[in-house]
């Protein structure tokens, strides 16, 4: 399923207008900055997304590259699945479609020839040997705007802000 965002965000005296009446004792600056973070996460999918496609990859297809690419022995599929934290079922997925592309191989285990490993192909290794520069120079060109005093400060608040994410989570 696509995901969905606003393409304009309202600014924080159109939210405070919106929900006024509704929702008197909302915190309303905290919503924006709620806004402004979705905004900014999908963005940001959306544009990694766009570069990938370049590639006829996606950015999940380009993590397990990643992950293989460090793995030179291979990984088992369980253990790519518990890295990236999807199911069996979706990692079956992307190595399916990666081996069809010519990109990864199953070899079998080194010490349990009933198991296999993933393991990437001369033509999995030199595409991501082709993108890996490409994609870090655009990382570097986007946080040029700001500098190392800010980057450190972003970095602190942005994993202040993963470590809340369980608040999202279903109370048991």
């Amino acid at each position: 399923m696509p995901k969905l965002f606003l393409t304009e965000i309202p600014n924080r005296e159109n939210i405070q207008d919106t929900t006024a009446l509704l929702y008197p004792n909302l915190d309303h600056d905290t919503l924006f900055s709620h806004v402004l973070l979705r905004k900014m996460s999908t963005d940001l999918d959306s544009a990694l997304e766009s570069f990938f496609s370049a590639y006829s990859l996606s950015s999940g297809r380009y993590t397990l590259l990643t992950l293989l690419f460090s793995a030179k022995e291979g990984l088992m599929p369980s253990t790519l699945a518990q890295k990236v934290g999807v199911t069996q079922a979706t990692i079956s997925g992307l190595i399916n479609s990666l081996e069809k592309a010519g990109l990864v191989q199953r070899t079998s285990h080194a010490k349990d020839g009933r198991s296999f490993v993933i393991v990437l192909t001369p033509q999995g290794h030199d595409l991501y040997q082709t993108i890996m520069p490409i994609y870090h120079q655009r990382i570097t060109d986007f946080w040029k705007e700001f500098s190392i005093a800010e980057q450190t400060q972003l970095n602190t608040f942005m994993e202040r802000i993963v470590k809340r994410f369980s608040t999202f989570q279903p109370e048991a």
